[in-house]
């Protein structure tokens, strides 16, 4: 009988887990912080809803924005972990792998101060810019202080946390796949076991003082 009450218990609160992951949120949003407490609490936000959007890159921390149309991606997995950024040599991030991923009409910038070096020009920053059309990869690790969405669906979420001293270790999340409608993604690293980017555009923009924009196209 025990043995019956509690695994109805475990049951309803799987249904309770699974009813709140199976909602796509307005909009959806984390931010990282600083030190190992600001790591759990990038990943905690991961699980709530919010209505405030990030301005990316996040003052004070820098990174350059991965943004799409739509994401999906199998095999993936979230946990906490400490990395290097423009203005940071050690930072609280959100380590994000994917085993494959679709990437609808990719865009990413970085966007770079040069008005110490190109100032007496005119030049008050450079935006390097990256375009692709239905990007496929594989093996996809990210390292990043936010991530935001229109909306965002998982199948399979499972989050678990663990007894360790180390803060690094003390949750996870995982997924067989997901899907993030319009995601902008504040980032500091990323590779690919392979990936291939159709119709690619490198732009390199110069932003003058006066307000225009040269070397777009």
């Amino acid at each position: 009988m025990n043995q019956s009450l509690s695994d109805e218990g475990t049951q309803r609160g799987h249904e309770k887990m699974g009813s709140l992951f199976a909602v796509n949120p307005k909009r959806f949003a984390i931010a990282g912080g600083a030190g190992f407490l600001a790591v759990i609490a990038l990943v905690a936000m991961l699980l709530l809803s919010g209505t405030a959007f990030a301005a990316f890159p996040l003052s004070g921390v820098g990174g350059f924005t991965i943004s799409a149309d739509k994401i999906t991606g199998t095999g993936f997995k979230l946990y906490p972990a400490i990395g290097e950024t423009e203005q940071r040599g050690a930072w609280g991030q959100a380590a994000v792998d994917l085993a494959s991923a679709n990437i609808t009409n990719l865009v990413l910038t970085k966007n770079i101060n040069t008005e110490s070096a190109l100032g007496a020009y005119g030049i008050k920053s450079i935006d390097v810019v990256v375009t692709g059309g239905n990007v496929s990869g594989q093996n996809l690790k990210l390292r990043v202080t936010g991530i935001q969405a229109d909306s965002t669906s998982f199948a399979g979420l499972e989050t678990q946390e663990h007894k360790t001293d180390n803060p690094l270790n003390v949750i996870d999340l995982s997924a067989p796949s997901l899907t993030l409608d319009k995601p902008s993604l504040n980032t500091h690293y990323m590779s690919a076991g392979s990936i291939t980017i159709p119709n690619m555009k490198l732009k390199v923009i110069a932003n003058m003082k006066d307000g225009s924009r040269v070397g777009d196209f």
